[in-house]
């Protein structure tokens, strides 16, 4: 059973952005790691890729002035590269650790790092993909907007988020 609120959101957009850096390589040439530790063995790249994921929720609201109109507000969140990689730190070691990660343990490991999030949100973020249709968290499984609603329900009611 939904109710009317998360009737009216929909995810317009949950996709990770592959954008190519290019690195100073004369910043490079003086680190003194790079130069004792990497440079014996191999050369380090100079184009390395960000990959933030971008959520977009979709909300349909009415205005009743003179007469009944409908219409959509559309949000956008931007998760950083940095974020998404401490994300992919905390499934990596349950994963690890030689235990199944579940949805359950997505939208928690979710919380931790970014502290914020509704159930539309949480589960676009974990279900994103590449433009080529490549899903973003292959070994996690696809999760509902009303699976993580009942997750976040459980952990508040548990007291671990507030």
């Amino acid at each position: 059973m939904t109710t009317p609120e998360e009737d009216r959101v929909s995810i317009s957009r949950a996709e990770r952005l592959r954008i190519p850096r290019t690195l100073n390589s004369g910043r490079v040439a003086h680190l003194k790691a790079f130069k004792t530790r990497i440079s014996d063995f191999a050369k380090p790249s100079l184009q390395v890729f960000d990959e933030p994921i971008i959520v977009c929720l979709k909300q349909r609201r009415e205005m009743k002035i003179d007469e009944e109109k409908e219409y959509f507000v559309e949000r956008c969140w931007d998760h950083f590269h940095q974020d998404v990689i401490r994300f992919e730190e905390l499934i990596d070691r349950k994963k690890v650790a030689g235990y199944v990660v579940t949805g359950k343990d997505a939208v928690l490991a979710y919380m931790l790092v970014f502290k914020r999030g509704s159930p539309h949100l949480i589960a676009g973020f974990i279900n994103s993909r590449y433009a080529d249709g490549r899903r973003s968290f292959p070994d996690l499984p696809l999760v509902s907007a009303l699976k993580v609603s009942s997750d976040l329900s459980r952990f508040k009611k548990d007291g671990w988020i507030t």
